[in-house]
């Protein structure tokens, strides 16, 4: 069990996360980690909440739901992308084995953070080898946007079918009536929202219409989501 070293905010309270994948995310946490200010500053962490649907006769059912944290020290660091695959990978249920002939799996992704070009390249490999999984991002904030190596990692997913989309006031309601441990209060949106889900979306966009100039650098680059600290600086 891990505590995690970050800066945190007033009535934003440092716990402990027990496992990967937890049930439900805790309310501060959502607050904090999922604002959707472009650049915010401290947000040295990733959450992922997902759900699983499996398509039969084009009919979803929802089979699992649950949040991943990304691993921090004394663990091996490792992005909450790729905790979700490490553990998809190991579930029965999910096996093309285990499956149905006209089964197939939708997965959607609800992030504090798009994934960077790291974490696409692995779930392109992931994807262009399961052809019956269908994913679908939905991120709070874009990572490292500007960056050519990122930015060429959101095409690459672009490209290997995976929907992508920065999301919506909605979004953010649904994630906190689903994912979140919410004890029967109410959602209260940050401010501005709606106008930063929009300026997000519009660069999301114009990013995916650069054509793929290059080949996404080796995995060893990558930086770290703590390497934030070093070029975002939220303006209040």
């Amino acid at each position: 069990m891990a505590w995690r070293n970050c800066v945190w905010r007033e009535r934003y309270i440092q716990k402990p996360w027990p496992r990967n994948p937890m049930t439900s995310l805790y309310r501060d946490y959502f607050y904090f980690h999922f604002t959707n200010w472009p650049t915010p500053p401290n947000r040295n962490g990733c959450y992922l909440c997902y759900q699983v649907e499996r398509t039969q006769n084009c009919s979803p059912v929802l089979i699992n739901k649950g949040v991943f944290e990304n691993k921090f020290y004394p663990e091996e660091p490792r992005h909450a992308e790729l905790c979700f695959l490490d553990w998809f990978k190991t579930q029965e249920v999910f096996l093309v084995k285990n499956m149905l002939r006209d089964e197939k799996y939708h997965v959607k992704w609800f992030m504090s953070w798009s994934p960077c070009f790291k974490c696409a390249r692995k779930v392109v490999e992931y994807l262009q080898d399961h052809k019956h999984i269908r994913l679908s991002i939905f991120a709070a904030r874009l990572y490292f946007s500007g960056k050519p190596e990122h930015d060429q990692g959101l095409l690459s997913l672009d490209s290997a079918g995976a929907s992508l989309a920065i999301m919506s006031a909605d979004d953010f309601f649904y994630c906190w009536k689903t994912f979140v441990d919410h004890q029967q209060l109410e959602f209260q949106p940050w401010k501005k929202t709606h106008k930063n889900s929009q300026y997000l979306s519009k660069q999301l966009e114009n990013i995916l219409k650069i054509s793929p100039l290059f080949t996404l650098p080796p995995a060893s680059l990558s930086a770290p989501y703590n390497s934030t600290f070093s070029i975002f600086n939220q303006k209040n």
